[in-house]
């Protein structure tokens, strides 16, 4: 088995991939986080295996940064597993240098997949839901955004046409 560990930035992202004996396989590199990027990731995985099930992917759990390799993975049918950031938070601590880079991190994500004893993959089903969530929290943001400048609007009629209130209040329209 092998194991990619990819941590997730605005711009660029790294990787690096162990063997399930912890032999490193690929040292840290970073890639763009567009197609172009996301091709030169496939064609180095395809040079550690021809095989896509004996690849799993691992990626720590961040804003939407990730989203569109998470879906280019998928539809390329890797193995991906979005990592919860509490445990990966937990597995950094552990580490035995105190330091936070980039290129460390993929290690961390690996050895993180290695020890896992089962895996949650991200499914076309999983990236629907995503899409769904995503929508739900638009709409309420929305309602929300709606609901605040009506309020604004009426604050601004009110404190223009102070007798309205009279008129609406008493009903002598």
């Amino acid at each position: 088995m092998i194991y990619v560990g990819i941590d997730i930035a605005k711009l660029n992202h790294f990787a690096s991939a162990i063997s399930s004996d912890g032999e490193i396989l690929m040292e840290p590199f970073k890639f763009t986080n567009d197609s172009d990027g996301f091709r030169l990731l496939v064609s180095i995985l395809e040079s550690l295996s021809d095989d896509k099930g004996s690849i799993i992917i691992g990626l720590e759990a961040t804003t939407h940064y990730g989203d569109n390799l998470i879906r280019y993975l998928v539809a390329c049918f890797y193995k991906v597993c979005v990592l919860n950031p509490i445990k990966m938070s937990t597995m950094r601590k552990n580490n035995i240098r105190k330091t936070k880079t980039d290129k460390v991190d993929t290690y961390i994500i690996a050895k993180t997949l290695m020890l896992q004893e089962s895996f949650r993959f991200v499914t076309f089903y999983g990236l629907d839901l995503m899409d769904l969530k995503q929508l739900g929290r638009f709409r309420q943001k929305t309602i929300k955004q709606r609901t605040r400048l009506k309020i604004q609007l009426t604050s601004y009629i009110d404190q223009v046409f102070p007798e309205l209130q009279y008129f609406f209040k008493f009903g002598l329209h």
